[in-house]
């Protein structure tokens, strides 16, 4: 009985076909897996508003110069020191001052003494004067002898309007320099703080040009926040409008105003174009300083109470849906719906219908669609051959 011949090229396919699936097990299971950056839908508050970077400055401050020239000779205060007005802020060495003061003193006591020897001058050819016009009446003085008294009588009245413009002259010089003297001593012209001080004792001053500016002094009670806002957010600000900041140290403390100026000039001209917007706030405990920076938020609309998810689940879904299947915007007053991906029980992307309500820039209202604890997708993370766990954002 013959065998049947066994023929390699009858198993050939078959054993190709199982070496192709073994090859595609492997290297789908080489293949990296795709992790995914998820954000958890929450309930909280959600606010729409304009924001904007500030700087907070006193609403009052003064600089403070020297008003004459000389060495600085004593600083009375220090950085951060609280003044009130008039007391001494600084000496300015007073000697040269002291002197013109005494020369002045001299000089208007001389015109003085001249001043009164006029006066008996004038006293005199007035005498003198009346004498001859009774002595010309009997004859007993020539005309010649009148006219003389009368110029001597002029030239005694000429000699004291002489001299009082010189009396009036050196007493305002002795007015003025008793002023410089007076300028040698510095004293605070409000209450406040010292906030900075750009002299040094033994230093000179020139004031004869332009003053210097030795000190400010602000009064730290109401501060001014001037906040750059952009073109583009400048037409949704009013005066009047609620407005509140925070600042970099304390980001938790909100400190609310209300919108004062709006500033009809730009503070540049080459885009993007801001401008400035100023308001007040009350600083009792002195806790806020000159030059810090404020983060300031203009609120336009806020819902408290409400489901909140991260705005990047919404850009992750238009990069991965076709376009016609995303609407982000509203249309009228009718909210539109759109679509994102979440993580399923199983870690599996899966695609849900969703309707949004107001938005920041980091955030999105859900209306419908989702649940408090819910993952939305906002990317995704390629990893290597060695997995490692998913990147989970709360």
């Amino acid at each position: 009985m013959a065998l049947p011949r066994f023929s390699i090229f009858r198993w050939l396919p078959w054993a190709l076909l199982a070496l192709g699936v073994v090859a595609f097990l492997k290297w789908q299971s080489a293949a990296p897996p795709v992790n995914y950056i998820t954000g958890t839908v929450t309930r909280g508050t959600l606010e729409d508003a304009v924001s904007a970077t500030g700087a907070l400055e006193a609403k009052e401050y003064v600089d403070i110069g020297a008003q004459v020239s000389g060495i600085l000779q004593k600083i009375h205060i220090q950085i951060g020191q609280s003044v009130k007005k008039g007391d001494l802020l600084a000496e300015i060495d007073p000697t040269l001052f002291q002197a013109q003061v005494v020369e002045d003193e001299a000089t208007l006591d001389n015109l003085d003494a001249q001043m009164d020897a006029a006066k008996a001058t004038l006293t005199l050819a007035e005498q003198r004067l009346t004498r001859n016009k009774n002595l010309l009446k009997s004859d007993a003085v020539s005309q010649d002898e009148l006219n003389s008294s009368q110029a001597d009588y002029s030239r005694a009245q000429a000699a004291i309007e002489a001299l009082g413009a010189q009396v009036d002259k050196a007493r305002g010089s002795l007015d003025a320099t008793k002023a410089n003297l007076d300028h040698t001593k510095i004293y605070a012209p409000i209450n406040g703080s010292v906030t900075q001080i750009d002299a040094r004792e033994g230093q000179t001053l020139n004031a004869s040009q332009t003053a210097p500016i030795l000190f400010r002094l602000a009064n730290l009670d109401t501060m001014t926040v001037q906040a750059q806002v952009s073109e583009a957010d400048i037409e949704r600000i009013h005066t009047g409008m609620p407005v509140y900041f925070t600042t970099l140290g304390d980001p938790d403390t909100h400190h609310d105003g209300v919108v004062g100026v709006i500033t009809p000039s730009s503070l540049n001209t080459n885009p993007p174009v801001f401008y400035n917007t100023i308001f007040e706030v009350p600083n009792e405990k002195h806790s806020l300083l000159p030059d810090m920076t404020a983060q300031v938020y203009f609120p336009m609309v806020s819902k408290t109470n409400v489901l909140i998810m991260p705005l990047a689940a919404l850009d992750y879904a238009k990069h991965q849906l076709p376009p016609s299947e995303v609407h982000s915007a509203t249309k009228g007053k009718k909210l539109r719906p759109t679509k994102v991906f979440i993580l399923n029980d199983n870690d599996k992307p899966e695609v849900v219908e969703v309707t949004l309500g107001i938005k920041n820039r980091v955030s999105a209202e859900v209306v419908s669609g989702l649940s408090e604890g819910d993952e939305v997708i906002t990317g995704p993370i390629e990893v290597g051959p060695q997995s490692r766990p998913r990147v989970m954002i709360h």
